[in-house]
This record gives structure tokens, C-alpha cells and sequence, in this order.
């Protein structure tokens, strides 16, 4: 073989596995740097014929009744910490990152012409075992806590989901 085919070769190889380690990086990152945090949830739906078993959850700050926001754009969820618990809340969705205080960075997906958009936080699903989906589904009925880690940028990652009881 050529020497020039095989460095190309090796290029392309090398540009494949930096585009992998970035993906990789970029979906751990919050889970290495970020601040743990407890956010109220409620379960939607534990399984999906095409992906697997997981805990669907949904989020009040998720949905955004507002027609400024279009699908694709960034929006910025500044978190408050609630006195005297351990959760913490959504604000007010804004377009632009704050300059202070912690925040979930979003997309907002939906349709143009509908006046209800939600917004994506890359904290909605907690895959498992099938077993241990359907008992996800039995234990949080009723609502659970999310544990999350965010980083300074607003990325966030999905760490645990545990029952409202575990934290009353």
C-alpha cells in the first residue's frame, strides 16, 4: 500500500476517533464537573419497543407556553434553591445565558405553529434493566426526585431518580 493512502487512512481514523471521544466527553462532562442537585419529577412512560426499558420523566419548567421561543433555539432555566429544602426549582426560561447562579441549558422542540413548546435538558430518560424499569414505574407513581449534575455551562446529566419518600 502507499504510503499517502495510508496516511490518509490514518487521518481519517484519527478524525473518527477525536469526533467519538468527543461525544463521549461532552455527555459526562456535567457528571465530572457538576454540581449535584435534586429536582422534582414525575414518570411518564418506562418502556420503548425501539431503545429499551428506561424512566421517562417529565419536569413543571419543561413545558414553555411561550411564542417567542421557536423549535431548535437555546433557552437558558435559571434554578433556584428552595429555602429550607433540598430541592431546587425552575424560573423563568430566558434566551440568554445568566450571568450569575446556576442554570439548565436547553433546546426547545415542538412545532412553529403551536403556542406550547417543550424544552430539553438531556435529563428526561434513566435507562435500566427491564426489571428494574418496571419497578421504576411501580416505586414513582406518585412523583420522585431527580439527582442531577450540572456543570457551569448549564449541560446537565442524569445521575439517580429516587422516591419522594426516600426524601421527606
Amino acid at each position: 500500500m502507499k504510503r499517502c493512502h495510508v496516511t490518509g487512512l490514518m487521518a481519517a481514523l484519527g478524525l473518527q476517533v477525536a469526533v467519538m471521544a468527543g461525544v463521549f466527553v461532552g455527555g459526562v462532562y456535567p457528571l465530572w464537573v457538576g454540581q449535584e442537585i435534586r429536582l422534582e419529577t414525575r414518570p411518564v412512560d418506562p418502556r420503548d419497543l425501539f431503545r429499551g426499558n428506561y424512566a421517562r420523566l417529565g419536569y413543571d419548567f419543561s413545558t414553555v407556553e411561550t411564542p417567542d421561543l421557536r423549535p431548535g433555539e437555546v433557552v437558558y432555566l435559571p434554578l433556584e434553591k428552595q429555602p429550607n429544602e433540598a430541592l431546587w426549582r425552575g424560573g423563568e426560561p430566558q434566551a440568554s445565558e445568566p450571568e450569575t447562579g446556576l442554570y439548565l441549558r436547553g433546546r426547545v422542540s415542538g412545532q412553529p405553529w403551536s403556542t406550547g413548546n417543550t424544552v430539553k435538558y438531556g435529563i428526561e430518560a434513566l435507562f435500566a434493566p427491564k426489571e428494574k424499569a418496571l419497578q421504576l414505574e411501580r416505586e414513582l407513581r406518585d412523583g420522585a426526585v431527580a439527582v442531577v449534575k450540572v456543570a457551569a455551562n448549564g449541560r446537565a446529566a442524569l445521575v439517580a431518580v429516587e422516591t419522594k419518600a426516600i426524601n421527606n
